[in-house]
């Protein structure tokens, strides 16, 4: 039984409380994570200059840098011209140029954040479906769910890999070798599901369009000269992503330091282009972070962790299993990245104190916290930030709706994971 104090209940009520009123939806997410902070404060569970220490300023520093390059990037035109080039050379198949998309999406999230990699993807998947006639949805729910299935596969994909790469001394081609198989996979079973909830709708309406010609007019690059000063700094800051550790940089640094130089050597104007910034999004994810570091702060996340492990430390099979899926139903709900970091010290004295080889239990935590994220439209930050690119396109993307794709996609591809894990390893 887990007995919890007055404050660690209270803040779990005020938590839980927040969640419901995003879920149902009775009000807006952000108008839900700003009630849950301000009891937080005016309960006093914490103190108002610590709770501020929550907010992870690498990713809403990363977020400010990219919304601002890609804003400049849209104004360009080029998003449009690449949608319009990508359906004449796929000669009109939506499906084709859904798996491209895809495939190259969890490409890029595996060498650079998720975040940025929908930042940039997004946009263009979106021009496609406007280009040809046809359903957005199914692109949305490919950007968001390939980009957290691609960042799954390497050491500087996702967050939590980074967490347990350190804390276990696993390296870069570690992480590749192992978790590439369950990747491929998972990828799989993403298309299996995506034609079977979709291919009837990617299909363009009337006649379709195969020639430049049909993508004349607006969908012509407006501005050469300012793409191709965007996409030489975009490059730059990619590089810079990719050489981060060698470089021993933040991603935000980069990134914030990419929009700077974007600014100052093009011609645009600031205050305009900081209109188009998802200032909603960001103040959601500085919102939530804070929700969830109160649950950190006060013991909730390792006390409920620690617990799990006490009831099935002695079998190894069934507690790697158990980790893979709760690591992935937490990190539904939850901020992968403060659960993963709660988790990573009881993996490492558990397999102490039985002697077991550690490395499964790693793997199992990384496939869930990753994938995890899939399950909810909160579950990972590349969610959200999709979810704002296609609301300013006039789509609206639902906590329900998206809860009845990602459920199912999280819960095949943590199945195909365990499956994995237990032929290779156990």
């Amino acid at each position: 039984m887990i007995i919890l104090s007055r404050v660690q209940l209270l803040a779990l009520l005020i938590f839980c409380l927040t969640y419901a009123f995003i879920i149902t939806e009775r009000l807006h997410r952000l108008k839900a994570a700003m009630l849950g902070f301000s009891l937080v404060l005016l309960m006093q569970i914490v103190e108002q200059s610590e709770i501020f220490s929550f907010i992870d300023f690498n990713t809403i520093g990363l977020l400010l840098g990219m919304m601002i390059l890609v804003g400049i990037l849209k104004k360009t035109g080029l998003i449009q011209h690449i949608a319009a080039e990508a359906v004449v050379y796929s000669k009109g198949n939506a499906w084709v140029l859904l798996v491209f998309l895809s495939f190259l999406t969890a490409v890029i999230s595996a060498l650079i954040d998720n975040v940025t990699t929908v930042l940039l993807v997004g946009p263009i998947a979106l021009a496609v479906a406007d280009v040809m006639e046809i359903n957005p949805m199914p692109f949305i729910f490919a950007e968001i769910f390939s980009s957290n299935i691609g960042g799954t596969a390497t050491l500087i994909g996702d967050p939590p890999n980074l967490l347990i790469g350190s804390a276990a001394g696993l390296t870069f081609n570690d992480f590749i070798i192992n978790l590439g198989p369950p990747v491929i996979l998972s990828m799989i079973v993403l298309f299996g599901l995506l034609y079977l909830w979709y291919g009837g709708d990617l299909k363009p309406k009337g006649q379709e369009k195969t020639s430049r010609g049909d993508f004349s007019g607006p969908r012509k690059l407006q501005d050469p000269a300012l793409a191709i000063r965007v996409v030489a700094v975009m490059a730059l800051v990619l590089v810079g992503f990719v050489l981060h550790g060698v470089l021993h940089l933040e991603a935000a640094t980069i990134a914030l330091a990419g929009a700077t130089l974007a600014l100052i050597v093009c011609p645009v104007d600031v205050e305009e282009l900081l209109l188009d910034v998802d200032w909603v999004t960001i103040l959601f994810f500085s919102m939530l972070f804070m929700l969830v570091g109160t649950l950190e702060h006060v013991g909730v996340i390792e006390l409920f962790a620690t617990k799990m492990f006490a009831l099935v430390g002695e079998h190894f099979k069934a507690l790697t299993m158990i980790l893979i899926w709760v690591s992935g139903l937490a990190s539904a709900v939850v901020d992968n990245v403060p659960y993963t970091a709660a988790v990573i010290p009881l993996v490492k004295h558990i397999s102490h104190l039985g002697g077991y080889d550690p490395k499964p239990l790693w793997w199992a935590l990384a496939l869930g916290a990753c994938l995890g994220g899939n399950g909810t439209l909160v579950g990972a930050s590349a969610n959200l930030v999709m979810a704002g690119i296609a609301n300013k396109a006039g789509i609206r993307l639902d906590f329900k709706t998206f809860l009845s794709r990602g459920m199912v996609l999280m819960s095949a591809t943590l199945f195909v994971s365990a499956i994995y894990i237990l032929w290779r390893y156990l």
